[in-house]
């Protein structure tokens, strides 16, 4: 009897752990609500099935299923109530369903279970919000962002709304941190208030810009860039590091020597941009230069008729006058007649042209004045080809080194 007694025991217990087992490793990956139902029957005190029966009813977005979903969030924090992030599905669930009350309960369930998980603060904090509770909300906020600085340009949107864009309160809710600032630089940009998102980038510490505030600092300087603010933009991108070599200055064409990096792709706004194509080969030499190490060559080879467009976005002042300079060699056999042109960045509008590089054997200086209207303040500098009708033949190579800007 003892014998048999111990088998049966041993079979159902094998059963039970079985069918457990079963339902625990169906409830890691259901890919139905039909077989999360039936993951909950075989394990019903397993947290697990519970919770992977929830998050997939929620995603029919069916009205029976909503609620099915509420009730297993529900069964799965009662399985496990020292889970905290059970408790903090179940309270985003809540919420869903309009349960402002029992979803800020659950909530702060979670936050007793991890008081210091900042995505815990965050939810807390916006169900506060969402509930008129700005106070509260804004504290739980602030340790978020405190915890995970990723937070801080969500929170700054979300002050920034709620206080109507009220710099002070913002700050007063929130913080006044370095990352909050470069937040709400972004914001106020955003909103084409680029003096007043410049001014407050530039008064953060210098050293943060290239470290900690690396990011917000692209992201302002493609708002500025995108609007055509290409001193701010200048400015910004200095500051974080990207053009270090050329310093903050006004007016300058960045590598004009071509003794740094010439990029042929992911090149900034104020690098050099070589058009894609195959041919002619274009990049630095040390066969031949002006001055330092390197110039830059295009090399047409036998002949082609392809020709990539060589150009760099250069910061100016507004109402100002400049010369292009710079040297040249040139060793073609074309009809064609090659030349720099300086542009208008705003509107494309020629400003400028160099005369037709002639050939020749030695190096030989480039020029080109030109005046910049009061409603820009970037110039586009190109080489570019004349006196094609169609494409022309060109075989050769061309030289180019020393390229500045001069203020007249």
């Amino acid at each position: 009897m003892v014998l048999i007694a111990t088998g049966v025991f041993s079979i159902a217990a094998t059963v039970f752990a079985a069918k457990w087992s079963f339902a625990h490793t169906v409830a890691n990956g259901p890919d139905s609500t039909e077989v999360a139902a039936l993951a909950v029957k075989l394990g019903p005190d397993d947290p697990q099935t519970h919770y992977a029966a929830a998050v997939l009813y929620e995603k029919t977005f069916a009205p029976e299923d909503m609620e099915n979903a509420l009730s297993e969030f529900e069964r799965s924090a009662a399985l496990s109530p020292n889970n905290y992030f059970l408790w903090l599905s179940l309270g985003k669930a809540r919420e869903r369903t309009g349960d402002q009350t029992g979803a800020e309960s659950a909530l702060r369930k979670a936050l007793e279970l991890a008081p210091n998980y900042s995505n815990v603060q965050w939810t807390l904090g916006n169900a506060l919000l969402r509930q008129g509770k700005t106070g509260e909300g804004f504290t739980e906020i602030r340790k978020a962002v405190s915890g995970d600085p990723a937070f801080t340009n969500a929170a700054a949107t979300t002050a920034w709304q709620l206080l109507d864009g009220d710099m002070m309160q913002v700050r007063n809710a929130i913080g006044d941190s370095t990352r909050l600032n470069s937040a709400i630089a972004i914001l106020l940009a955003g909103q084409k208030r680029f003096d007043e998102a410049f001014e407050i980038w530039n008064g953060l510490p210098a050293d943060e810009k290239k470290t900690t505030l690396k990011e917000p600092g692209e992201t302002l300087y493609k708002q500025l860039a995108e609007a055509k603010k290409y001193r701010l933009a200048r400015r910004v991108t200095a500051q974080t590091g990207h053009a270090e070599n050329y310093g903050d200055l006004i007016g300058q064409i960045s590598n004009g020597g071509f003794e740094d990096v010439v990029k042929t792709q992911n090149a900034g706004i104020f690098d050099w941009r070589i058009a894609d194509g195959s041919g002619p080969r274009i990049g630095p030499t040390e066969g031949q230069k002006h001055s330092g190490n390197y110039s830059l060559l295009i090399s047409f080879g036998a002949g082609g008729k392809d020709v990539r467009q060589i150009s760099q976005t250069v910061a100016v002042e507004p109402g100002k006058s400049y010369s292009l300079e710079g040297f040249y060699r040139a060793d073609l056999k074309t009809a064609a007649m090659f030349k720099w042109e300086i542009a208008n960045a705003v509107d494309g509008k020629v400003l400028a042209a160099t005369n037709a590089l002639a050939s020749s054997t030695d190096w030989t200086a480039l020029r080109a004045e030109f005046a910049i209207p009061e409603n820009t303040d970037g110039v586009i500098i190109r080489l570019i080809q004349e006196n094609c009708a169609a494409a022309c033949q060109v075989s050769g190579n061309l030289w180019f080194d020393d390229f500045s800007l001069k203020l007249k």
